[in-house]
């Protein structure tokens, strides 16, 4: 059986169906009034592969108006074929960057982010996880600035940090500890 590196992907389909079926699900009598909300679809693009996806951050949208997922890269994953290397990205004002990975690492995704700039996820780190011979994956920190940070682990070989608060505390998923950046 093939090990799968551990990013998930999220089917932005998935959610397009689901905003349709909420729409179609609606009788002539609930036609919105002009004080609904209005909301607008934003392709957020790729780094040259096919697909993105914002992340399990809820809203999905920051009150900076930021948004955190990954995009594929149009380099294809040596541990999975058919697919390709995913990089975590921030998207804010119209601009989608690519925050990288840890040195080596092949692949990154952002989790979540905070009102302060600073994004968590997990990033590769280069090195196979000798417990289950697949890429291990990091816990990390984008600053405000882009520049990464290996939260690191506690004695095991993975982490994943899975959400940051406006005062930088950050919570990671595989270990029980909690992190001020």
């Amino acid at each position: 059986m093939k090990k799968s590196v551990g990013f998930r992907r999220i089917d932005g389909l998935a959610v397009l169906c689901l905003f349709v079926s909420l729409l179609v699900g609606q009788s002539p009598s609930q036609t919105p009034s002009p004080m609904h909300l209005r909301y607008r679809l934003i392709d957020l693009g790729t780094f040259g592969g096919p697909n993105s996806a914002e992340t399990l951050e809820f809203p999905f949208i920051n009150d900076t108006g930021m948004v955190v997922g990954f995009a594929d890269t149009p380099v294809p994953d040596p541990t999975n074929p058919g697919s390709f290397l995913p990089h975590a990205f921030r998207w804010q004002h119209g601009v989608l960057t690519d925050l990288g990975t840890l040195p080596d690492g092949l692949g990154s995704f952002a989790i979540w982010s905070n009102n302060r700039g600073q994004v968590v996820g997990l990033s590769g780190n280069g090195l196979i996880d000798p417990l289950i011979g697949a890429p291990e994956g990091r816990g990390v920190l984008w600053d405000k600035k882009g520049s990464i940070i290996d939260l690191g682990t506690l004695g095991g070989n993975e982490s994943l940090a899975g959400a940051i608060n406006n005062r930088g505390q950050i919570i990671d998923e595989r270990r029980p500890c909690v992190r001020a950046a």
